[in-house]
């Protein structure tokens, strides 16, 4: 009897897990950049970005 019933519980279990709504991470989104920086702002903030990229060290001095 356990045979039988074996397909019909894998089912059940199956479609009780893909019900069930799968909690995600939330990606951090970039920073935004405030509207009319002046221009010596908007190169820091670009020089910050690409800067970060490539290492956080890097990216403190570029800023600073």
């Amino acid at each position: 009897m356990h045979s039988l019933i074996q397909p019909a519980l894998s089912n059940a279990v199956a479609t009780a897990r893909v019900d069930r709504s799968m909690a995600r991470a939330v990606k951090p989104g970039r920073p935004e950049r405030p509207p009319n920086l002046p221009v010596r702002a908007r190169v820091a903030y670009a020089t910050g970005r690409v800067a970060r990229r490539l290492d956080r060290e890097m990216a403190r001095r570029a800023v600073a």
